[in-house]
């Protein structure tokens, strides 16, 4: 179109870029970046080598710092003289702990106590080997901030081993538990028993040469067993038998000769029970309940122990009797009880004799618990031994019957169940040879004992105690003198005998046939 007049030039058109040249820009911005970044790990690539290079440089041929073996500082070493350090510092007697465990409970033992000793040069290697063999960020950083422990190699001898194994197997093992009763109230009820465990010697061992074969392992041993089964794992098949048992009385009766007291007790089904063990029947078949000699031990201990004085039982003797008698039903059964061996601190005025009589114990037996001491020279604060009564009535008492015999009135009163059945009229010792004051017992019997200190016979002997060595004094008839001559025939009811208790002869020879060895007799 023509236009008239100054011609308008006119401006030039501008255009939005094309998509393809925006993703251009941002390909080269993107590469830029991606070198930038390869340059930068480059670099710090090569800065870490380069620190490690000037770091470890000095350690070329020699262990890392920092690292050690049993306490003992290995690092800047290298391995002929760490070997010569670590032999030096740890020998064969120090060479560290192995822990034992059985998952539970674990016990720390002297490496050479289960049979190891230190493998020098190889513990060495595994020292040397720390930071090259392995050279993570958290080795490294380990070995540069801190301690870093490396765990000893040992060599195993296997003899030793075991043998250490065997004497360790005590500790750890644990015996099965049968089936049991108890009672619940008063029913009886059955307890099923319990597998114990016993060592597996031969497989720890072999978890101990995994200690020994690889040093990585933190010297921790698993202890291997081998489950233990009950005899009885079931108690129901016997508990009838039991509960018949249980049924059965059984009476406990103890005599205390010096004190006349006597002790009893009624045993019920919570202590019977505890006697009770249930075990595989005879070949192995079926089940069957026994008594434990030491459960009635264990009860008896208990009941003694409520004497008091010092007195006791005789504990295997009892539980024996107490065993006899409850399997053969139950009933009362009668106990030795025991006494204390006794001291005493001599005072102003004692002689022997006095001592004698206030305990009750013949001179003559007193002197020999104290060999070696005058006891006829005593001394103010001198302290003598006064043996056991015991010595004086070592057989179970008779129940029921008891002889007195007064030395004031010259009489012996026999008793039976508490009732007096004779009362006598006797001689007892001259003053010069008296007769000895306590409690004693029927020791033997003699139809007609023979004294040959004085050359006669004794009808109906019955020996009380021992005057010392091997001569008694005791109970008898009118001795009777080798010539045939009766002695003392007129002299009943004075003091007329060596030490001997003296009855006439019907009186005698009645005594002799009532008594029993055991039977108390007080000379008092």
């Amino acid at each position: 179109m023509a236009v008239s007049g100054n011609s308008i030039p006119t401006q030039p058109m501008h255009r939005p870029p094309a998509p393809g040249d925006v993703w251009g820009c941002n390909r080269l911005s993107a590469g830029l970046l991606a070198l930038l970044t390869l340059v930068l790990a480059a670099v710090c690539v090569f800065a870490a080598w380069v620190t490690l290079e000037i770091t470890l440089g000095p350690y070329e041929g020699r262990i890392y710092p920092n690292v050690t073996v049993l306490g003992v500082d290995l690092g800047g070493l290298t391995p002929a003289e760490a070997a010569a350090a670590l032999s030096q510092a740890a020998g064969p007697s120090d060479a560290g702990t192995v822990i034992l465990s059985d998952g539970a409970r674990t016990w720390s033992v002297r490496a050479a106590d289960v049979g190891l000793s230190l493998n020098v040069d190889a513990t060495v290697q595994a020292a040397f080997a720390v930071g090259r063999a392995d050279q993570s960020w958290d080795t490294l950083e380990a070995i540069w901030s801190g301690r870093y422990d490396v765990a000893p190699v040992f060599v195993m001898d296997a003899a030793a081993a075991q043998a250490a194994l065997e004497r360790f197997a005590p500790q750890v093992d644990v015996a099965p538990v049968d089936a049991s009763l108890r009672l619940e109230g008063d029913q009886l009820v059955t307890v099923p028993g319990q597998p114990g465990r016993r060592l597996d010697v031969q497989a720890t061992l072999v978890h101990l040469l995994a200690v020994v074969s690889d040093p990585a392992i933190d010297n921790a041993v698993e202890l291997a067993f081998t489950t233990v089964a009950p005899s009885v794992a079931d108690a129901a098949a016997a508990q009838a038998e039991a509960e018949a048992m249980l049924a059965r009385n059984v009476t406990l009766s103890a005599y205390d000769v010096l004190t006349d007291a006597a002790f009893t007790w009624t045993l019920g089904r919570a202590q019977i029970v505890t006697w009770l063990r249930v075990e595989p029947g005879e070949n192995g078949v079926g089940l069957r309940v026994r008594t434990d000699p030491a459960a009635v031990e264990a009860t008896l201990a208990a009941w003694a122990a409520q004497f008091g004085d010092g007195r006791g039982l005789r504990l295997d003797e009892a539980s024996e009797q107490v065993v006899a008698a409850f399997e053969a039903g139950g009933g009362t059964v009668h106990l030795y009880l025991t006494h204390p061996v006794r001291s005493y601190v001599v005072q102003s005025g004692d002689r022997l004799t006095t001592i004698a009589a206030r305990f009750g114990v013949p001179p003559g037996i007193i002197a020999e618990a104290n060999p070696g001491s005058d006891l006829n020279w005593l001394q103010v604060g001198q302290q003598i031994v006064i043996p056991s009564q015991d010595e004086l009535t070592p057989y179970l008492p008779t129940p029921g019957k008891r002889i007195v015999v007064s030395i004031a009135e010259q009489r012996m009163r026999v008793y039976e169940n508490g009732s007096l059945i004779y009362d006598w009229v006797v001689s007892t010792g001259i003053e010069t040879s008296p007769t000895y004051t306590g409690v004693f017992q029927i020791l033997e019997k003699d139809e007609n004992a023979y004294g040959s200190q004085w050359d006669l016979w004794m009808p109906h002997f019955l020996a009380i105690y021992r005057a010392g060595a091997d001569v008694y004094n005791g109970i008898h008839a009118l001795p009777i003198l080798s010539s045939g001559q009766r002695l003392w025939e007129r002299a009943l009811g004075s003091p007329a005998s060596y030490g001997c208790i003296i009855l006439g002869v019907d009186e005698a020879e009645t005594l002799y046939h009532w008594v029993d060895i055991g039977v108390v007799v007080v000379v008092e």
